[in-house]
């Protein structure tokens, strides 16, 4: 069977290396938050990391549900496999086994690092107390999510109204 055959979505060596290189960035925002003067500079910075920083939260946990249930299926597609090809299936999936614990570790690292994150800047906000933080961008960002996910169950299609000055 051809390798090519696997998507690379979900290929997982590809997916270890996307979150490594993720994991990197995030380091590398993270450093130069922390390293972010207090007043005008920060709240630059923050009016533009913090709604994606929310976002990523969401999507890492969403990526982290996802890769979960595609390592439960790989692992019944093996254990179906290994009864036809018992030594050599056995071996693939023990190194997909040490991939998938490393993709596993990956997502709690960048989970971790962006709580990391958000803990920083509750803490650098609470000191300042006239940094302006971007409320409507985070308001946005979860009505949105909130109106696709209801419009999904609801048939009458209402938009949720929200003001960020209330």
């Amino acid at each position: 069977m051809p390798e090519s055959s696997a998507s690379p979505q979900n290929d997982p060596p590809k997916v270890l290396s996307d979150l490594q290189t993720e994991q990197t960035t995030l380091n590398r925002v993270s450093h130069r938050l922390a390293m972010t003067d207090p007043g005008p500079a920060l709240e630059k910075v923050l009016s533009l990391l913090l709604p994606r920083l929310l976002s990523r939260i969401g999507k890492n946990d969403d990526a982290r549900k996802k890769h979960k249930k595609q390592r439960q299926d790989s692992a019944s597609a093996n254990n179906n496999n290994k009864r036809k090809l018992s030594g050599e299936m056995t071996v693939s999936s023990s190194e997909n086994t040490i991939i998938y614990d490393q993709i596993d570790s990956v997502h709690d690292a960048i989970h971790k690092k962006l709580i990391e994150m958000l803990t920083h800047t509750m803490k650098r906000v609470r000191e300042d107390r006239s940094c302006k933080l971007p409320c409507g961008a985070v308001l946005e960002l979860l009505t949105t999510t909130q109106h696709q996910q209801s419009s999904d169950d609801d048939d009458n299609g209402a938009a949720a109204v929200t003001n960020a000055f209330t």
